[in-house]
């Protein structure tokens, strides 16, 4: 009996069907281990900072080199952040900012800290409340104090802040309804640099104390009228 032709053709077209499967199958293949390599290289790539001095003068440095440990002014800025995601809040935000500012933090601290406030009264009426705080930082009232290695490499950081901490109604733009001056602490590890503590530094301890307003020395006048100050 002869062959069916059509049957024959049939087989022949399933042939060159596979055959334009297994090409696609090693095509698709191919672009996904592109795309993984191309993923682990940028995971794994090694990280860098761009520093720009006073002079506006633009350097590429290594930011896992020792010899680039977080400076004073590093510490500062994170002291300064620190401060605004615990201080600077607003109703509605509170735990959005309190999360950031846990990030800050090393995991003993930030454990303590959260237990600390879980219970905290006042966190949760600000959460529910009409208002808004807002930091002011003093340039002249900053203290840096570091803390050395034998070698000379900074362990931890001591930063004294002077602030005036403003609250406000969160719902009108008016004048603060309350202002007073802060004291803010911050003690800060220094630890290595990574995707997720780029500053390399964490926060070991923070505090705040409001102060007494300063007072001027009284004046004596003849006058029962106000005068105007020079």
């Amino acid at each position: 009996m002869f062959p069916n032709t059509n049957q024959y053709e049939l087989w022949a077209d399933l042939s060159l069907q596979n055959k334009h499967l297994r090409r696609n199958n090693w095509l698709h293949w191919a672009v996904h281990l592109f795309l993984v390599t191309l993923v682990a290289a940028m995971a794994f790539r090694p990280l860098t900072a761009i520093r720009v001095d006073t002079l506006g003068k633009a350097t590429l440095v290594d930011a896992m080199a020792p010899v680039n440990a977080p400076g004073p002014e590093e510490a500062q800025h994170v002291s300064q952040l620190l401060s605004q995601y615990l201080l600077e809040v607003s109703s509605g935000a509170v735990q959005r900012d309190l999360g950031k500012a846990l990030g800050l933090m090393t995991q003993q601290f930030g454990q303590a800290y959260r237990e600390k406030v879980k219970d905290d009264p006042s966190l949760a009426a600000i959460e529910k409340g009409n208002i808004r705080t807002q930091l002011t930082f003093d340039p002249q009232g900053t203290e840096v104090k570091v803390q050395r290695d034998e070698q000379g490499k900074p362990t931890k950081y001591f930063v004294t802040q002077l602030a005036r901490l403003d609250v406000f109604r969160a719902d009108v733009l008016t004048a603060p309804v309350m202002s007073r001056p802060v004291a803010i602490r911050t003690t800060l590890l220094v630890v290595p640099r990574s995707r997720g503590t780029l500053n390399g530094l964490l926060a070991d301890f923070f505090e705040k104390e409001f102060l007494e307003e300063k007072k001027g020395a009284p004046t004596v006048t003849t006058t029962p009228l106000p005068q105007e100050k020079p």
